[in-house]
């Protein structure tokens, strides 16, 4: 019982500890018409195939929200994959909360 309770008080004071650590996030929110069931990601370097993919969502009622922790202000790409192409928009990753627009004439064009 008492490793129990010693136990207890030390995922206590993980979890206060973590609670209290900043968190650096990168979120970003979009709105684009006409792409529902696509898939859109935040990729490292576009122009691999293989770049590391930070997050990724599917658009739902013409929205999306990924995030991501931020080590470091660099450039990212958000990716928006169609059956064979991917079009891909450079954004620089830094802490805080960002908003994509577009309807599918933008990005189609």
């Amino acid at each position: 019982m008492t490793h129990l309770l010693i136990c207890m008080l030390l995922l206590a004071a993980l979890l206060l500890a973590a609670a209290k650590a900043p968190l650096k996030l990168f979120l970003l929110t979009g709105t684009v018409r006409g792409r529902n069931g696509q898939r859109v990601s935040l990729v490292e370097n576009r122009m691999e195939q293989s770049g590391q993919v930070l997050s990724t969502v599917m658009i739902q009622n013409d929205q999306f929200r990924l995030s991501c922790n931020v080590e470091q202000k660099t450039t990212v790409y958000l990716v928006f994959h169609e059956e064979k192409e991917r079009k891909s928009y450079p954004l620089m990753l830094k802490e805080g909360h960002f908003n994509f627009c577009a309807d599918e004439g933008i990005l189609n064009g």
